[in-house]
């Protein structure tokens, strides 16, 4: 690779880096609920688009393809964590670790919200996420999933379903940080 094909190449990457990282940020907080695994899933994210930079194709579409890589990252950590325990300092003692994890306060969904986020199985977590949080649509979470449109319909029905029966309702409108204010791109509120 010459001088200037890498220098376009830096440049892509630094491009892709400074236009998505905060969105990749904010699906991997929502999917992990740590700060700090988040943080990793989305370095592992863009360490692997850097080395698969030459397979994005059109640019127009490298921040779905950015959610996709980062979503194989976040499976791959699932898998991982349910397949090996974690030791805890050096006194050998094993940490379960599908214990629920301590979410920051700094975080603009409540404890509360977050459980039940984590709550979802994956299936009805990723492309509520990818709708409600991302602002994608249905097509193209259903493009991005590789699964009917009816089923990320369905599937986004059954994750506002047992979100709606895990959450309290809430008489007055939220306020301040912590507020829930869950939004589809055409305005419809959770």
């Amino acid at each position: 690779m010459d001088t200037s094909t890498d220098a376009a190449t830096r440049a892509l990457f630094d491009e892709l880096v400074g236009n998505h990282a905060a969105d990749l940020f904010a699906l991997a907080y929502r999917l992990a609920g740590r700060r700090e695994v988040a943080e990793d899933l989305v370095q592992e994210a863009f360490t692997e688009a850097w080395r698969s930079l030459p397979a994005l194709r059109d640019r127009t579409c490298a921040r779905a393809w950015l959610m996709q890589i980062l979503r194989h990252r976040w499976l791959h950590w699932l898998r991982a964590r349910s397949t090996r325990p974690v030791e805890s300092g050096g006194l050998g003692l094993v940490e379960d670790r599908a214990a629920p994890q301590a979410v920051p306060a700094a975080s603009s969904l409540s404890d509360g919200v977050q459980e039940a986020l984590d709550s979802l199985d994956e299936r009805f977590r990723s492309p509520f996420l990818m709708v409600f949080l991302q602002g994608m649509s249905c097509r193209e979470v259903a493009r991005e999933l590789d699964i009917p449109l009816g089923t990320v319909l369905s599937r986004l029905h059954r994750a506002r379903a047992t979100l709606r029966r895990l959450l309290p309702v809430r008489t007055a409108e939220p306020t301040g940080p912590a507020a829930l204010r869950l939004v589809r791109g055409d305005g419809e509120r959770l």
